[in-house]
């Protein structure tokens, strides 16, 4: 069978065009626990920073939101902490930063309001999630790439589709169905090219490992002293959409509550998309 095959720096030459001609870049990968996410991503930046001539290091990579957002678009009116134009970073858990069932925290709303406005910047923003679609729709509509790692060393890149008439840019529906047919994706309506790669040499992934472990933890230690306004947020939603189904009014729950009835009916009716999502 004949399809497109691009190397890495190949595929790195095509995105640093599209950052040129400003437009997004915005790069998702996915693939099962081990098979080499963070090996491909981390390469394929390491090749971009050679073209765009900037700077890419393990330092580079997050594990957090906060920090994220800070290299995007800076904090304060001083911008302080934002990386260069054209620079790439990596987000090595998208799961933790963009989960669509934490769609209602204000940090993870106000990220992809950001990622709205930073196209001029130029970034190269990329990151890994076991499964693509688990993913705020508000974050894997502004993706241009999804690139899935079946086993190690290979890589299958589909493109989002520029369709007008269409209102899943990721014909999921039709992928699933080819793909289930063919038992490949080379036929899927989305499917742009493959690429194979190395795995990393020891040393390599010795330093990888040690800031990712050291990033890990210095996470969790914050998030143990910075979740209980998350936790009481989820309280007061989950209370609102109950409330909502047993049939008390807009204007009674949100006196109540204190918020305003429009956001009474949106966390009611984000809450139900989630649960007849995961039926």
């Amino acid at each position: 069978m004949v399809y497109a095959q691009l190397s890495l720096k190949q595929f790195a030459q095509k995105i640093h065009k599209i950052l040129q001609t400003d437009r997004d870049a915005l790069t998702a990968v996915g693939g099962q626990t081990g098979e080499g996410k963070s090996t491909f991503l981390a390469q394929l930046q390491m090749q971009y920073a050679n073209i765009s001539k900037t700077y890419w290091g393990f330092d580079r990579l997050t594990w957090s939101r906060k920090e994220l957002m800070k290299w995007v678009d800076g904090e304060g009116e001083s911008k302080k902490g934002r990386l260069p134009e054209y620079s790439a970073i990596l987000a090595d858990e998208l799961f933790r930063m963009f989960y669509r069932r934490n769609w209602f925290e204000e940090g993870q709303i106000d990220a992809i309001g950001t990622f709205n406005m930073c196209r001029d910047r130029h970034l190269f923003l990329g990151g890994n999630i076991p499964n693509f679609w688990e993913l705020d729709t508000g974050f894997t509509n502004r993706v241009k790439f999804f690139i899935y790692i079946p086993r190690r060393g290979y890589a299958w890149v589909f493109q989002q589709d520029d369709n007008p008439f269409s209102d899943d840019p990721w014909n999921r529906n039709e992928n699933k169905r080819l793909f289930r047919k063919n038992r490949n994706p080379y036929k899927c309506a989305n499917f742009l090219c493959e690429i194979q790669f190395p795995d990393w040499d020891a040393e390599t992934k010795d330093k990888y490992l040690d800031i990712r472990n050291t990033k890990r933890r210095l996470l969790k230690a914050k998030e143990t002293t910075d979740n209980r306004p998350m936790k009481l947020r989820r309280q007061r939603d989950s209370a609102v959409y109950l409330a909502r189904e047993e049939g008390v009014s807009l204007k009674d729950l949100s006196q109540e509550m204190k918020i305003t009835p429009q956001a009474v009916s949106e966390i009611h009716s984000k809450i139900q998309e989630i649960k007849d999502t995961a039926m």
